[in-house]
């Protein structure tokens, strides 16, 4: 499948790479049916997810729903999520049925614990987050398969 990315920050360009590899996608500049968007100003993401739903074709019907004709996976920028979500789920409903716009987290890391809290252990052991790249591949994976899913926001705390 293929995919355009756009604005994507420097420092999630080889993880973002890794990710689209795991996934199957291919990076191209035009004719895609899915946008990755890495724009941090809400008014850029805005514009340019308008851009992308101008040049897609209305959605398609199957029986009494409507298919969405493509995709829009927003990279929020972490600790952004609870400022942005509000204009993502503006672009969500402007642009629905035609996209399904949905965004991914990059959470912040946990502050360390506390030294009374590093002292306790769980009983079992958890297995920690993945690497970045396999994270954003699971995340992305998940927004993809899923046809009914828009507005929503997928958190990913990785190993960076």
């Amino acid at each position: 499948m293929d995919v355009i990315c756009h604005d994507i920050p420097p420092a999630l360009a080889a993880p973002l790479t890794e990710a689209l590899a795991l996934c199957a996608l291919r990076p191209v500049q035009t004719g895609a049916a899915v946008l990755l968007l890495g724009a941090e100003d809400p008014a850029q993401a805005l514009a340019r997810i308008a851009d992308f739903a101008a040049s897609r074709p209305e959605a398609g019907r199957a029986g009494a729903d409507r298919i969405a004709s493509g995709q829009v996976v927003w990279l929020l920028p972490a600790g952004q999520a609870a400022v942005l979500q509000g204009t993502l789920a503006r672009a969500a409903l402007a642009h629905a049925p035609q996209l399904r716009v949905n965004a991914i987290h990059l959470a912040p890391r946990r502050p360390p614990p506390a030294p009374w809290q590093a002292a306790w252990t769980a009983a079992t052991q958890h297995p920690g987050p993945p690497p970045l790249p396999q994270a954003l591949a699971q995340a992305l994976g998940l927004l993809l398969q899923g046809p009914a899913l828009t507005g929503q926001v997928v958190n990913i705390a990785a190993l960076r």
